[in-house]
């Protein structure tokens, strides 16, 4: 990052680190569908990753990481590991995308971009792309599959919490204390309402994400091509 973006409010410094993260969270799912001679290196169903889209994926990650994760072979396997698992969520995340049907519409895509974007000082924003050799297009199709991960999310996970009065009201207190009872007024506003709804909800979702997930993976058919995955762990 050049000086001059170091004075930046620290709201837009952290907007940099995000763009970034988009970026490098989605770097080879752009084409999940393998190319017939591609060899692919994880299946789930009809979505693919394959061998190639790993190692770029893989050397994103790594041209980003404070050491070179090449000069320890364990550091290297467990980071491996890692992407290797977390492609297989995303390629599961996006199965059931197309079970729900559910989709990232033009118009969802671009209120999310004006919404990044207004984080930036005029101009800024594509400065940032430049300085982090971005490709516009490509991170824009990147940010459509981040938004439908987490739609499905929403769709599938956050909308089958129920809520109990008490928790509701408890929240409110917490998010509203002039609100309260001990601001004697009334816990009826209904956009307040549904902020807290909104708000507990996702943090009961991400508490019981990981079971939900769990849960989902066992519908689909993973298939880890074991004689590729070798090979990148131990070429």
């Amino acid at each position: 990052m050049k000086p001059e973006l170091k004075r930046i409010h620290a709201g837009y410094r952290w907007n940099i680190w995000a763009l970034c993260l988009v970026w490098l969270m989605a770097i080879g799912c752009s084409d999940q569908k393998a190319q017939p001679s591609a060899v692919s290196l994880v299946r789930v169903n009809d979505q693919s990753i394959s061998v190639s889209e790993f190692n770029r994926r893989y050397d994103a990650a790594s041209a980003e990481f404070p050491v070179s994760m090449d000069a320890d072979p364990v550091i290297e396997k467990e980071m491996k590991l890692r992407l290797l698992n977390q492609l297989t969520e995303e390629l599961i995340l996006l199965e059931r995308a197309d079970e729900l049907g559910l989709a990232i519409s033009n118009q969802e895509l671009s209120t999310a971009i004006e919404a990044i974007r207004a984080d930036y000082p005029a101009g800024e924003f594509e400065k940032v792309l430049v300085e982090q050799a971005i490709v516009y297009d490509e991170w824009k199709a990147q940010l459509r599959m981040r938004l439908l991960k987490e739609k499905v999310v929403r769709e599938d996970l956050e909308t089958s919490i129920v809520l109990t009065p008490e928790e509701v009201s408890a929240s409110y207190e917490a998010y509203f204390p002039d609100r309260g009872a001990a601001g004697g007024q009334k816990l009826n506003d209904t956009a307040d309402n549904e902020k807290v709804i909104k708000l507990v909800r996702r943090q009961k979702a991400q508490d019981i994400y990981r079971s939900w997930f769990m849960d989902l993976q066992t519908r689909y058919d993973v298939e880890i091509n074991t004689t590729a995955w070798e090979e990148l762990i131990d070429p």
